[in-house]
């Protein structure tokens, strides 16, 4: 819904807030409903006092009627609803069953305790959300796979270079001990580094001046 749909609601609603009598007469629950399309919602119409029946109208975005329910009659349903609304209780204490919610079905409903003088309590904010598709779902995994990628591969070769990096020290450490293995274990050892760059390898021998 946009801003300004939001705003109408609230003004709508603001124009047909019941009076404190009302209220003490006709309850109604859940205030606010949030579904998806082809989901299933359920409005409890509450009175009190002697009623000829209960109706539940749409007063947002336009009055219309909805249902009417009368104890041992035939319930009345607008061709909007057919074959999508379903009833259990009495017309005392009625829950009321939206099937297959479309979008269009976002509104504002309330009940009314119909009689001499009807009555109508509080009412039901109804938004009805957009069910994505399975190609929506699967056009959103390309662009998470596209973002843990790089992160992935940056690990990936950070761990790399780490485990080279220990693995080139060891095998440093274990080249020298084996080139300064004097035959003496008495003696000293000294590497000479060959500063020709020469492929000749130069041997370890002990240092006879130490």
């Amino acid at each position: 819904m946009t801003q300004q749909a939001l705003l109408a609601l609230l003004l709508t609603l603001a124009r047909t807030l019941p009076g404190p009598l009302d209220a003490q007469d006709v309850h109604q629950s859940p205030l606010v409903v949030i579904a998806s399309e082809g989901e299933s919602i359920n409005i409890t119409c509450s009175t009190r006092g002697d009623l000829d029946g209960i109706s539940m109208k749409r007063i947002w975005p336009q009055d219309s009627n909805v249902i009417y329910f009368e104890d041992g009659e035939e319930p009345t349903v607008d061709e909007t609803f057919s074959d999508r609304i379903d009833f259990s209780g009495s017309q005392k204490n009625l829950t009321i069953t939206m099937r297959l919610l479309q979008l269009a079905d976002t509104g504002a409903y309330a009940c009314e305790a119909v009689r001499k003088v009807s009555a109508r309590g509080s009412f039901t904010t109804v938004v009805v959300k957009e069910k994505l598709s399975q190609e929506a779902y699967r056009s959103q995994e390309p662009l998470q796979i596209s973002v843990s990628l790089p992160a992935a591969i940056a690990v990936g070769f950070f761990l790399t270079g780490l485990l080279l990096g220990v693995l080139c020290s060891m095998l440093l450490k274990t080249q020298i001990k084996k080139l300064c293995a004097p035959r003496n274990k008495d003696s000293p050892c000294v590497v000479y580094e060959d500063m020709s760059y020469s492929t000749r390898k130069t041997a370890c021998i002990p240092n006879q001046y130490q």
